[in-house]
């Protein structure tokens, strides 16, 4: 009995070191497998990034990275540098639309359109009092309020008196689809005695 257990114990043992080698082999396995799940994982993404890229430069954008990016043959290495590639043109797009020819002839008409403001009776504000114009609204007011001093504080009539109108704005808030108009502000100003 006892020859008996000896053997049933050493085959235990040998069944339980082969388990053991082939658990290693199969973690070894797992684990290369694992890292080149991930390579091909990289390499996919390098390649996403070459057609992205390539298509941003059809659009005429980021000719440069696409450029770039065209050279590099894609492994889990050089899926860096594509990522790098593709980190610069999506951050360079605002300078790149700033460098479109056709994005500065939009604009220039924007540019040389100088918005006014404009003076008109508060209690009625089809009667216009005075206009002037700048590119800065708070330059306006005050322009504004120098040519409505003008024509209201030149009557006699009016010397010493408070002279209240309304000021009126062509002037944004904002860009883009939240822009709005300067809201009406209620102005006033005192006429010289003399």
């Amino acid at each position: 009995m006892s020859k008996r257990f000896v053997m049933a114990a050493m085959f235990l043992g040998s069944l339980t070191t082969s388990s053991a080698v082939f658990a290693d082999d199969k973690k070894a396995t797992t684990k290369e497998e694992g890292q080149a799940k991930v390579d091909a994982a990289k390499v996919d993404v390098c390649e996403k990034g070459k057609k992205f890229l390539a298509e941003q430069k059809a659009k005429g954008r980021c000719a440069t990275e696409a450029d770039d990016a065209a050279k590099i043959t894609c492994t889990a290495a050089t899926s860096k540098q594509v990522n790098d590639l593709m980190t610069k043109c999506t951050s360079a797009k605002p300078a790149d639309a700033k460098t479109d020819k056709p994005a500065d002839t939009k604009a220039a008409p924007a540019d040389t359109a100088i918005p006014k403001c404009h003076a008109v009776e508060t209690a009625d504000a089809t009667k216009s009092i005075a206009e002037a114009e700048d590119k800065l609204s708070t330059k306006c007011t005050r322009l504004l309020m120098d040519k409505v001093k003008e024509a209201k504080c030149a009557d006699a009539a009016n010397k010493g008196k408070k002279i209240e109108y309304t000021a009126q704005f062509d002037h944004m808030i904002g860009t883009g689809k939240l822009a709005k108009k300067m809201k009406d502000v209620k102005q006033s100003l005192t006429c010289p005695k003399k």
